[in-house]
């Protein structure tokens, strides 16, 4: 299923939406409305997940930015970091983001590489997390701040599947809310990610200037994610 819009930005750009469907699911969702914005929150329990075909769009880029919304919700900290989302195959994962048992920090992997940056996950909020890479060593923002430098860049591995919540689908379960996830070809400024963390990057009064890097938006009311075409 393909959606076309047109967006301004100085010129007339059109992106093709296109919507993939969750291999698994079942998991539930909600609404979270803030700033006159619906943000989209799927809550899991640990043994769900929403697992989706490899798409090479979803590889890193030269420069990329990942983006979400995060809050855990468990208490007594598991034997293993509860993973956010990855992009994984045989040869490892080209990029793998969790959140530490402990709810002190985020645990990004690329291939081979693995790197922690600390933040207190544990007040019970929703955060917003940015992973971004120049193709040099990343950096981590939490809420607009820097909460990191990570001694990695991110790889692009062959995939078998693109999975949120889960490792490989169904390893290391996330408890807790994961939303609005956003992936981009291009390192989002800071400035930015802060403006239009809770805005509709497709909404053509205020568009996102770096729209034409956009690679994919979670639409987690539907349980799926949006692939884009430029």
């Amino acid at each position: 299923m393909q959606i076309r819009r047109r967006m301004m930005t100085g010129a007339v750009m059109c992106l093709a939406l296109v919507i993939l469907p969750a291999c698994s699911g079942g998991v539930e969702s909600e609404t979270v409305a803030a700033e006159g914005y619906a943000l989209d929150m799927l809550t899991l329990d640990g043994t769900e997940t929403l697992a989706f075909e490899p798409d090479d769009r979803l590889a890193p880029a030269e420069q990329s930015t990942i983006e979400f919304w995060v809050k855990p919700g468990w208490q007594d900290a598991p034997d293993f970091d509860p993973v956010v989302l990855s992009n994984a195959g045989e040869e490892g994962a080209s990029y793998l983001v969790a959140i530490q048992r402990e709810r002190d920090g985020l645990a990004v992997t690329s291939g081979e590489q693995t790197d922690v940056v600390p933040f207190d996950f544990s007040d019970g909020e929703a955060h917003h997390v940015a992973l971004i890479d120049l193709g040099g060593p990343a950096v981590v923002l939490v809420d607009g701040e820097l909460a990191g430098e990570l001694d990695l860049t991110l790889q692009a591995l062959p995939s078998e599947g693109f999975y949120i919540g889960s490792a490989y689908g169904e390893e290391d379960g996330f408890v807790g809310a994961i939303g609005g996830i956003r992936i981009w070809d291009v390192a989002v400024t800071a400035d930015d990610l802060m403006k239009y963390r809770l805005k509709d990057v497709l909404d053509t009064s205020d568009p996102h200037p770096d729209l034409e890097y956009l690679t994919m938006i979670s639409n987690f009311v539907d349980q799926d994610i949006v692939v884009v075409d430029h």
